[in-house]
């Protein structure tokens, strides 16, 4: 399945987690270095996953949908993952169901974060495995100093001079 990769703010954005196990530990430590306000719905919670949580309710209901700007399913009960899917689609929520490619709205990518550059590999959801070697194999290959290489871009660019923008930003990434 083809994916268009945007890139969206998510600062403040509500996110719902069903699930409280590694796999939403996982999923929840992606998300919260973007500032997300986090919801957990799980009997049992991870004790780290409790901790990135504003708020953590024990019962899954679709009232715990009400605000939230995406969910994420990751329970191992594949009938309550189709469930907070179809509760999701009739909100218009987007909804990520963990391994069930059929209820998800939206995938996770491998993820490179470094400073403000996001850099996200996705297969569609065919072989996150695959996604994740591609992504090592890129950081590999980006300059160590690329938060600095960012910064230096945001003052060319501002200063308005096209070519000099891009004349330096070429040699800055050359020398990296």
């Amino acid at each position: 399945m083809k994916c268009f990769p945007f890139m969206k703010p998510l600062e403040g954005a509500c996110v719902v987690l069903v699930g409280g196990g590694k796999v939403a530990l996982h999923k929840a430590q992606r998300l919260v270095p973007f500032d997300v306000d986090l919801i957990v719905c799980a009997h049992n919670v991870l004790p780290e996953l409790t901790r990135l949580a504003r708020r953590v309710y024990e019962e899954y209901s679709s009232q715990v949908l009400d605000g939230a700007d995406l969910v994420i399913a990751s329970t191992d009960d594949p009938a309550l993952n189709a469930r907070i899917s179809a509760d999701c689609r009739l909100r218009h929520i987007p909804v990520n169901c963990v391994d069930d490619r059929e209820n998800c709205d939206f995938f996770f990518p491998a993820l490179i974060v470094r400073g403000e550059v996001s850099i996200g590999i996705s297969t569609g959801g065919a072989s996150p495995l695959l996604a994740a070697l591609l992504r090592d194999r890129l950081a590999r290959a980006l300059p160590e100093n690329l938060e600095e290489i960012v910064a230096r871009a945001e003052e060319l660019r501002a200063a308005g001079d096209r070519e000099a923008y891009e004349r330096e930003l070429r040699a800055l990434l050359e020398e990296s």
